[in-house]
């Protein structure tokens, strides 16, 4: 079965929906992942995938890549793709004091953790959940950087971490929620993402449906 849903594709762009629960790209010979997955179609095609996104295995969503040397090029080397307004959904711990709100702490590097980098992240919130044992909030994050965790790390930065994210949370925290939550992973889908095409120019949105099991998670709260 394939652990993946093609959502657009053109000459030089493949983009699908990967779900949660795999990576994006193996960290050890033979680990099972999306990239691996796509690479053994493309091949037949003699066309070579090359990540321009990675995903955290627990978040779902848009991946994209590229098909073509020239695509990737102009992406990643000519920094096309830096400029790409990438739009998230996610369920976080309490409801934030503002409903709208812009979160610009920098961040570290991916290679070095001692150097930090601009990070913004925008967010707006889209419903609010009052429960027997605490708040939660849906919020649209949209963010234009891509630095390493930045959706999860700043909610954590301003006291709302992703409910149930093991990495962010306070740890007395996690242990609490993990007894009463009816699901045990963070809930985050990268929904949206729009660019002007890496090598034609031409405006490109595209969407990627928020899963089942996000849905089924959300509306427990209902």
């Amino acid at each position: 079965m394939s652990q993946y849903k093609k959502i657009y594709e053109d000459d030089h762009i493949l983009a699908v929906s990967k779900p949660r629960g795999i990576l994006t790209v193996g960290n050890k010979p033979g680990q099972k992942n999306l990239l691996d997955e796509m690479r053994k179609e493309y091949e037949q095609k003699q066309i070579r995938l090359r990540p321009l996104n990675r995903l955290d295995r627990d978040t779902s969503g848009i991946v994209l890549t590229a098909k073509t040397k020239e695509c990737f090029h102009e992406a990643v080397e000519n920094k096309k793709f830096s400029g790409s307004e990438k739009t998230y959904v996610a369920l976080i711990k309490g409801v934030p004091r503002f409903k709208k709100g812009k979160i610009t702490f920098a961040l570290p590097s991916r290679q070095d953790k001692k150097k930090l980098l601009p990070a913004q992240t925008e967010y707006r919130i889209l419903k609010t959940y009052f429960f027997r044992v605490g708040t939660a909030s849906l919020v649209e994050a949209k963010i234009t950087s891509g630095r390493f965790h930045q959706i999860r790390r700043h909610f954590s930065m301003i006291h709302h971490p992703l409910l149930m994210d093991m990495e962010y949370m306070e740890k007395k925290d996690f242990k609490y929620f993990k007894k009463i939550m009816p699901f045990g992973h963070y809930l985050l889908h990268a929904q949206k993402i729009s660019f002007n095409h890496f090598v034609t120019g031409k405006r490109v949105d595209i969407e990627a449906e928020m899963p089942r099991e996000f849905r089924r998670s959300v509306a427990l709260f209902e």
